[in-house]
């Protein structure tokens, strides 16, 4: 007996494979999955600049949540770097570009 409710995987799909090649129906599937980049305020951005400015002087353990490519990263380090001309900081010595940070946290 077949439950109504059951997840039925990429049978659902089989008759777009008629029109669409399996490619476009995947990057279909995943563009569907993904999160749009929320959009930040002024003050919001003037936050989160003093916010980095501050854990990069305290030296403290942050954790960011950085939007890439349709989904939430976490990220938790100290930021050794400020890069203003490139508009990215370093955390342990990894570069992330200002515009993809979201949120910080002090842990």
């Amino acid at each position: 007996m077949n439950n109504k409710n059951e997840d039925r995987g990429m049978l659902k799909w089989a008759p777009f494979h008629s029109v669409l090649s399996e490619d476009e129906v995947r990057s279909y599937i995943k563009k569907k999955h993904q999160i749009e980049k929320p959009e930040l305020s002024e003050d919001q951005i003037m936050e989160l600049e003093n916010l980095i400015v501050e854990a990069y002087n305290s030296k403290n353990i942050v954790e960011l949540t950085i939007y890439d490519n349709g989904k939430f990263i976490k990220r938790s380090g100290i930021i050794t770097k400020l890069d203003s001309i490139h508009k990215a900081i370093y955390l342990d010595k990894k570069m992330i570009m200002f515009n993809s940070i979201i949120k910080l946290n002090y842990m």
